[in-house]
Protein backbone atom coordinates (compact mmCIF):
# COMPACT_ATOMS: atom_id res chain seq x y z
CA UNK A 1 0.00 0.00 0.00
CA UNK A 2 1.29 3.44 -0.93
CA UNK A 3 -0.72 6.23 0.61
CA UNK A 4 -0.58 9.41 -1.46
CA UNK A 5 0.15 12.40 0.73
CA UNK A 6 -2.86 14.70 1.02
CA UNK A 7 -3.01 18.45 1.41
CA UNK A 8 -6.05 20.02 2.99
CA UNK A 9 -6.87 23.31 4.58
CA UNK A 10 -9.61 24.30 6.98
CA UNK A 11 -10.94 27.39 8.66
CA UNK A 12 -10.96 27.48 12.44
CA UNK A 13 -12.57 30.20 14.49
CA UNK A 14 -12.05 31.58 17.94
CA UNK A 15 -15.64 32.72 18.40
CA UNK A 16 -15.09 34.43 21.74
CA UNK A 17 -12.54 36.77 20.21
CA UNK A 18 -14.07 36.96 16.75
CA UNK A 19 -10.88 35.76 15.08
CA UNK A 20 -10.54 33.52 12.04
CA UNK A 21 -7.33 31.77 11.14
CA UNK A 22 -6.25 29.35 8.49
CA UNK A 23 -5.30 25.98 9.86
CA UNK A 24 -2.06 24.37 8.78
CA UNK A 25 -2.10 22.30 5.63
CA UNK A 26 -2.39 18.63 6.51
CA UNK A 27 -0.31 15.84 5.02
CA UNK A 28 2.93 16.13 3.06
CA UNK A 29 4.91 15.94 6.30
CA UNK A 30 8.62 15.27 6.00
CA UNK A 31 11.74 15.32 8.11
CA UNK A 32 13.53 18.47 6.98
CA UNK A 33 17.30 18.87 7.13
CA UNK A 34 18.38 22.50 7.04
CA UNK A 35 22.15 22.97 6.57
CA UNK A 36 23.35 26.22 8.09
CA UNK A 37 25.48 26.99 5.05
CA UNK A 38 24.48 27.05 1.40
CA UNK A 39 24.77 23.79 -0.47
CA UNK A 40 26.30 20.49 0.61
CA UNK A 41 30.05 21.06 0.33
CA UNK A 42 32.59 20.93 3.14
CA UNK A 43 36.23 20.39 4.02
CA UNK A 44 37.94 17.81 6.23
CA UNK A 45 38.08 19.10 9.81
CA UNK A 46 35.35 21.71 9.25
CA UNK A 47 32.42 21.44 11.66
CA UNK A 48 29.09 21.35 9.86
CA UNK A 49 25.76 22.10 11.52
CA UNK A 50 22.25 21.12 10.45
CA UNK A 51 18.93 22.20 11.89
CA UNK A 52 16.10 19.74 11.74
CA UNK A 53 12.31 19.98 11.95
CA UNK A 54 9.24 17.91 11.14
CA UNK A 55 6.75 19.66 8.89
CA UNK A 56 6.10 20.91 5.38
CA UNK A 57 9.19 21.69 3.29
CA UNK A 58 7.54 23.78 0.58
CA UNK A 59 5.65 26.17 2.86
CA UNK A 60 8.10 25.77 5.77
CA UNK A 61 5.45 24.88 8.33
CA UNK A 62 7.00 23.49 11.52
CA UNK A 63 5.26 20.95 13.77
CA UNK A 64 6.20 19.18 16.98
CA UNK A 65 8.18 15.99 16.73
CA UNK A 66 9.70 13.37 19.03
CA UNK A 67 13.50 13.31 18.96
CA UNK A 68 14.77 11.21 16.05
CA UNK A 69 18.01 9.23 16.01
CA UNK A 70 20.82 10.60 13.87
CA UNK A 71 23.94 8.95 12.54
CA UNK A 72 26.56 9.74 9.91
CA UNK A 73 27.39 7.15 7.26
CA UNK A 74 30.99 7.70 6.15
CA UNK A 75 32.61 7.15 2.73
CA UNK A 76 34.26 4.06 4.26
CA UNK A 77 30.83 2.56 5.01
CA UNK A 78 31.00 3.11 8.77
CA UNK A 79 28.13 4.33 10.96
CA UNK A 80 28.83 7.02 13.56
CA UNK A 81 25.99 7.81 15.98
CA UNK A 82 25.34 11.53 16.58
CA UNK A 83 23.79 13.35 19.52
CA UNK A 84 21.20 15.99 18.64
CA UNK A 85 20.63 19.14 20.70
CA UNK A 86 17.06 20.34 21.21
CA UNK A 87 16.32 23.88 20.02
CA UNK A 88 13.22 26.06 19.79
CA UNK A 89 12.07 26.94 16.29
CA UNK A 90 9.23 29.33 15.54
CA UNK A 91 6.56 28.09 13.17
CA UNK A 92 6.11 31.10 10.86
CA UNK A 93 2.45 30.30 10.21
CA UNK A 94 1.18 30.05 13.78
CA UNK A 95 3.94 32.04 15.48
CA UNK A 96 4.23 29.24 18.05
CA UNK A 97 7.50 27.85 19.33
CA UNK A 98 8.12 24.29 18.15
CA UNK A 99 10.67 21.72 19.17
CA UNK A 100 13.45 21.19 16.67
CA UNK A 101 16.98 19.84 16.86
CA UNK A 102 20.51 20.67 15.82
CA UNK A 103 23.21 18.18 14.95
CA UNK A 104 26.90 18.75 14.22
CA UNK A 105 29.59 16.69 12.55
CA UNK A 106 33.27 17.13 11.66
CA UNK A 107 34.43 14.94 8.75
CA UNK A 108 37.97 13.71 9.19
CA UNK A 109 38.71 13.05 5.53
CA UNK A 110 37.47 13.48 1.95
CA UNK A 111 34.54 11.61 0.43
CA UNK A 112 30.75 11.61 0.34
CA UNK A 113 29.02 11.39 3.71
CA UNK A 114 25.33 10.80 4.44
CA UNK A 115 23.58 12.37 7.40
CA UNK A 116 20.94 9.76 8.27
CA UNK A 117 17.87 9.72 10.49
CA UNK A 118 15.54 7.05 11.82
CA UNK A 119 12.24 8.15 13.34
CA UNK A 120 9.66 6.40 15.48
CA UNK A 121 6.29 5.81 13.76
CA UNK A 122 4.10 8.92 13.79
CA UNK A 123 0.34 8.71 13.38
CA UNK A 124 -1.12 10.97 10.68
CA UNK A 125 -4.82 11.32 11.63
CA UNK A 126 -5.88 12.88 8.31
CA UNK A 127 -4.72 9.76 6.47
CA UNK A 128 -5.22 7.16 9.19
CA UNK A 129 -1.73 5.80 8.75
CA UNK A 130 1.55 5.64 10.66
CA UNK A 131 4.68 6.96 8.93
CA UNK A 132 7.95 5.31 9.93
CA UNK A 133 10.65 7.33 8.19
CA UNK A 134 14.27 6.75 7.22
CA UNK A 135 16.04 9.78 5.80
CA UNK A 136 19.47 10.56 4.35
CA UNK A 137 21.14 13.65 2.91
CA UNK A 138 24.54 13.93 1.21
CA UNK A 139 27.50 15.96 2.43
CA UNK A 140 30.30 16.20 -0.14
CA UNK A 141 33.84 16.65 1.17
CA UNK A 142 36.23 17.34 -1.71
CA UNK A 143 36.22 13.84 -3.27
CA UNK A 144 33.52 11.84 -5.09
CA UNK A 145 33.54 8.61 -3.15
CA UNK A 146 30.49 6.86 -1.76
CA UNK A 147 27.52 8.89 -3.03
CA UNK A 148 25.97 5.82 -4.71
CA UNK A 149 26.32 3.34 -1.84
CA UNK A 150 23.54 1.98 0.36
CA UNK A 151 23.52 3.22 3.96
CA UNK A 152 21.79 0.04 5.20
CA UNK A 153 18.42 1.57 6.05
CA UNK A 154 15.33 -0.73 5.96
CA UNK A 155 13.99 1.30 3.02
CA UNK A 156 15.97 3.80 0.99
CA UNK A 157 16.56 5.41 -2.37
CA UNK A 158 19.90 4.67 -4.05
CA UNK A 159 20.88 7.62 -6.26
CA UNK A 160 22.00 6.70 -9.77
CA UNK A 161 22.36 10.39 -10.58
CA UNK A 162 24.86 12.06 -8.27
CA UNK A 163 22.77 13.89 -5.62
CA UNK A 164 24.75 17.14 -5.90
CA UNK A 165 26.73 19.08 -8.50
CA UNK A 166 23.92 19.46 -11.05
CA UNK A 167 22.16 22.62 -12.23
CA UNK A 168 18.41 23.12 -12.02
CA UNK A 169 16.54 21.10 -14.63
CA UNK A 170 18.46 17.88 -14.02
CA UNK A 171 16.66 14.59 -14.69
CA UNK A 172 17.34 12.59 -11.53
CA UNK A 173 17.37 8.79 -11.56
CA UNK A 174 17.23 6.55 -8.51
CA UNK A 175 16.34 3.06 -7.36
CA UNK A 176 13.97 2.30 -4.47
CA UNK A 177 14.88 -0.69 -2.31
CA UNK A 178 13.64 -2.29 0.90
CA UNK A 179 15.93 -4.79 2.63
CA UNK A 180 17.98 -4.99 -0.54
CA UNK A 181 15.05 -5.76 -2.85
CA UNK A 182 13.50 -3.44 -5.43
CA UNK A 183 10.26 -1.65 -4.55
CA UNK A 184 8.18 -2.03 -7.70
CA UNK A 185 5.28 0.08 -8.97
CA UNK A 186 5.50 2.31 -5.91
CA UNK A 187 4.66 6.01 -5.77
CA UNK A 188 7.68 8.29 -5.44
CA UNK A 189 6.93 11.81 -4.13
CA UNK A 190 9.08 14.87 -4.68
CA UNK A 191 8.86 18.22 -2.87
CA UNK A 192 11.01 21.36 -2.75
CA UNK A 193 12.31 22.93 0.48
CA UNK A 194 12.18 26.70 0.03
CA UNK A 195 13.78 27.68 3.34
CA UNK A 196 11.28 30.48 3.98
CA UNK A 197 7.59 30.75 4.82
CA UNK A 198 5.28 30.63 1.79
CA UNK A 199 1.83 31.99 2.74
CA UNK A 200 -1.28 30.39 1.34
CA UNK A 201 -2.02 33.25 -1.07
CA UNK A 202 1.37 32.68 -2.74
CA UNK A 203 0.91 28.96 -3.31
CA UNK A 204 0.41 27.96 -6.96
CA UNK A 205 -3.22 27.68 -8.01
CA UNK A 206 -4.95 25.45 -10.53
CA UNK A 207 -7.58 26.52 -13.10
CA UNK A 208 -10.30 26.37 -10.45
CA UNK A 209 -8.42 28.73 -8.14
CA UNK A 210 -7.61 25.95 -5.69
CA UNK A 211 -4.19 25.11 -4.27
CA UNK A 212 -2.34 23.14 -6.94
CA UNK A 213 -1.35 20.24 -4.67
CA UNK A 214 0.06 18.03 -7.48
CA UNK A 215 2.48 20.81 -8.39
CA UNK A 216 3.69 21.14 -4.78
CA UNK A 217 4.10 17.42 -4.08
CA UNK A 218 4.95 15.75 -7.38
CA UNK A 219 4.74 12.04 -8.06
CA UNK A 220 6.19 9.36 -10.32
CA UNK A 221 6.15 5.54 -10.19
CA UNK A 222 8.96 3.04 -9.89
CA UNK A 223 9.19 0.47 -12.65
CA UNK A 224 9.37 -3.31 -12.28
CA UNK A 225 13.04 -3.05 -11.29
CA UNK A 226 12.49 -0.26 -8.75
CA UNK A 227 13.94 2.51 -10.94
CA UNK A 228 12.40 5.96 -11.38
CA UNK A 229 13.22 9.31 -13.00
CA UNK A 230 12.10 12.81 -12.00
CA UNK A 231 13.03 16.38 -12.90
CA UNK A 232 14.24 18.89 -10.30
CA UNK A 233 13.56 22.22 -11.95
CA UNK A 234 14.76 24.88 -9.52
CA UNK A 235 17.84 25.41 -7.33
CA UNK A 236 17.94 24.28 -3.71
CA UNK A 237 17.14 21.18 -1.67
CA UNK A 238 14.55 18.62 -2.79
CA UNK A 239 13.23 15.64 -0.83
CA UNK A 240 12.40 12.45 -2.72
CA UNK A 241 10.49 9.71 -0.87
CA UNK A 242 9.19 6.21 -1.51
CA UNK A 243 7.16 3.96 0.79
CA UNK A 244 6.39 0.30 1.33
CA UNK A 245 4.01 -1.54 3.70
CA UNK A 246 5.29 -2.08 7.24
CA UNK A 247 2.51 -3.98 8.98
CA UNK A 248 0.04 -2.47 11.43
CA UNK A 249 0.17 -0.51 14.68
CA UNK A 250 -2.56 0.22 17.24
CA UNK A 251 -3.71 3.79 17.88
CA UNK A 252 -6.44 4.46 20.46
CA UNK A 253 -7.48 0.82 20.38
CA UNK A 254 -7.68 0.50 16.60
CA UNK A 255 -5.13 -1.02 14.19
CA UNK A 256 -3.79 1.19 11.40
CA UNK A 257 -1.33 0.48 8.57
CA UNK A 258 2.32 1.45 8.93
CA UNK A 259 4.11 2.94 5.96
CA UNK A 260 7.90 2.56 5.89
CA UNK A 261 9.16 5.59 4.02
CA UNK A 262 12.65 6.07 2.62
CA UNK A 263 13.65 9.66 1.90
CA UNK A 264 16.62 11.15 0.06
CA UNK A 265 17.56 14.83 0.02
CA UNK A 266 19.13 16.08 -3.22
CA UNK A 267 20.86 19.44 -3.74
CA UNK A 268 20.37 21.27 -7.05
CA UNK A 269 22.48 24.30 -7.95
CA UNK A 270 21.68 27.46 -9.89
CA UNK A 271 22.69 27.27 -13.55
CA UNK A 272 26.23 28.65 -13.96
CA UNK A 273 26.45 32.12 -15.54
CA UNK A 274 27.13 32.19 -19.28
CA UNK A 275 30.78 32.23 -20.20
CA UNK A 276 32.13 35.39 -21.81
CA UNK A 277 34.85 34.74 -24.41
CA UNK A 278 38.04 36.74 -23.88
CA UNK A 279 38.74 39.73 -26.08
CA UNK A 280 41.58 38.79 -28.40
CA UNK A 281 43.95 41.26 -30.04
CA UNK A 282 43.15 42.04 -33.66
CA UNK A 283 45.05 40.06 -36.24
CA UNK A 284 48.37 41.68 -36.96
CA UNK A 285 48.31 43.77 -33.74
CA UNK A 286 50.75 43.41 -30.86
CA UNK A 287 49.84 43.58 -27.21
CA UNK A 288 50.23 47.35 -27.18
CA UNK A 289 48.08 47.75 -30.26
CA UNK A 290 51.08 48.40 -32.56
CA UNK A 291 50.89 47.13 -36.10
CA UNK A 292 53.79 44.79 -36.82
CA UNK A 293 52.26 43.19 -39.86
CA UNK A 294 53.88 45.30 -42.67
CA UNK A 295 56.46 47.87 -43.56
CA UNK A 296 56.42 51.28 -41.85
CA UNK A 297 55.30 54.54 -43.44
CA UNK A 298 57.37 55.95 -46.32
Amino acid sequence: MNVKRKRRSALTGLAALGWLALASTAGAHYHVYWPQVEGCYGRPGEIMKWRYFWGHPFEMLIDETPPPKFFMFTPQGKREDLTAREVALQDPFSGKSRRGFEVEYKPNGPGDYYLCLTAAPQFIPEEKVFLEDYVKAPWHVMAERGWDQSVDLPVEIIPLTRPYGWPAGVAFKGKAIAKGKAITRATVEIEKFNGFFVPKDQLPKDRLGEENAPLLTRAVKTDLMGYFVCTLDSPGWWIISVSTPGGKKVHEGKPYPVELRGCLWVYVEPPPPPLVPPTLPQEGKGKAGQDHGGPGPR
